[in-house]
């Protein structure tokens, strides 16, 4: 709405204030690094503890490998022989011709490491927040989420007909202090939170918001995009690391995009919720069923994860070196502790830029978190630990950190 004034024409993207703000930003990126952009660097081979960039072997800590199940042969192997039996696409939607005996064997695993009665597969990690998010509730009803949640919860509430509001970070008493006034307003309320939070590495107090959720009668929807294959002795995420009870999480949202090594993403929940969604859910019903060499590789992944403890067991062993020394050198590791995500607090957009491309010129490979991905000044190197990291390795990094930020003259929070 204009109110009738007249509105200057934009007929070049070029001229339009997004694009100038993006124009100004990329500028000082530029001119802070020498015009080296510290994104899109190309891995040319499997991302696990090192990758190869410009033909070189460098450290990796930028990938989200968690448990090295991308490039692992046991799951390479199921993928290749899933090609040979399936092809390389699902060719339609599931709903159509797109359906195969192998994407139902990988549901009931996944609902059974879930904890769940039934679990949905989707293309994409990103997309299954956004179509979920965006029509389990309409008009009439309430959408609660986590301030710091996921990009792709914030998409999916813009396209929901229903009323969303944010709630302060972990606050569980705020949410209760909202619903207290609010619930009696609404049908559906949906709950959203983060298992493990991507840019701060913190858990999500699981067992406060399910407390809230029974209190006033919500529905609980927690994002494992970073919890699953990270939290818990089989990777099972925040139901196995805070040991909640089957239905104390309405809906799991997982990605196979990253601890399982593959693409796509699932919802995991009651029969009811989950049968409603398998014919109702246009991110589900009108896309295409995932790629069958995909789901061979998560079912595979999933197994090893349960069948084979010291898989997560490493992980957490690399977790908590990493803090460990990354304190003994006085660095700022924001709320991290137990997650795979390890952000290092460096505070301003340009020296973060400075320091990602000096660590990779010693290679050591940890891309830049900056506004608006966090608040302003607060920008970080965002180190991501997997199972396949040696403490060498980690620790090479860290004093790699330290000596480059000496060397600029980069004082580190």
């Amino acid at each position: 709405m204009n109110d009738g004034k007249t509105v200057t024409p934009i007929t070049r993207f070029e001229d339009s204030p997004e694009y100038l703000e993006f124009a100004l930003r990329r500028a000082e990126m530029v001119k802070a690094t020498g015009n080296r952009d510290p994104y899109f660097i190309r891995h040319d081979s499997a991302l696990k503890d090192t990758s190869l960039v410009d033909g070189v072997k460098k450290l990796n800590f930028a990938s989200y490998n968690y448990v090295g199940m991308s490039g692992r042969k046991e799951v390479s192997e199921a993928a290749k022989h899933a090609i040979d039996l399936y092809g390389t696409s699902a060719s339609g939607s599931r709903l159509l011709a797109g359906e195969k005996s192998l994407y139902r064997e990988l549901e009931k695993e996944i609902a059974d490491w879930k904890k769940s009665d039934d679990a949905l597969v989707l293309v994409s990690g990103h997309a299954t927040n956004v179509t979920f998010v965006g029509n389990f509730c309409g008009e009439g009803d309430l959408i609660l989420y986590d301030s710091l949640s996921h990009n792709s919860v914030w998409q999916g509430c813009q396209l929901s007909r229903a009323t969303c509001r944010p709630f302060p970070h972990n606050d569980v008493e705020a949410l209760d202090r909202i619903l207290s006034t609010r619930r009696h307003r609404f049908g559906k309320v949906l709950i959203v939170a983060e298992g493990a939070y991507s840019m701060d590495g913190d858990i999500g107090d699981i067992p406060g918001l399910v407390r809230v959720k029974k209190k006033y009668g919500c529905f609980l929807m927690v994002d494992e995009a970073h919890s699953s294959c990270v939290l818990g002795p089989t990777g099972g995420g925040v139901d196995e690391y805070f040991s909640l009870a089957r239905g104390d999480i309405d809906i799991h949202m997982g990605t196979l995009s990253k601890g399982l090594g593959a693409c796509g993403g699932y919802l995991a929940g009651s029969q009811a919720i989950i049968d409603y969604m398998r014919y109702m859910l246009p991110g589900f019903a009108f896309s295409v069923g995932i790629s069958p060499p995909l789901a061979a590789a998560v079912l595979t992944a999933i197994r090893l994860l349960r069948q084979d403890a010291s898989i997560m067991e490493k992980l957490h062993h690399n977790i908590r070196f990493f803090c460990s020394e990354a304190k003994k050198r006085g660095l700022n590791i924001c709320r991290a502790g137990e997650t795979a995500i390890i952000p290092v607090l460096i505070g301003d957009d340009l020296n973060a830029y400075v320091l990602s491309n000096a660590l990779r010129d010693k290679n050591v490979c940890v891309p830049p978190a900056v506004f608006p991905a966090v608040p302003r000044d607060q920008a970080r190197l965002r180190f991501n630990v997997i199972s396949e990291h040696s403490d060498e390795q980690i620790l090479y990094a860290l004093d790699t950190l330290v000596d480059s930020a000496r060397e600029l003259g980069i004082t580190l929070p």
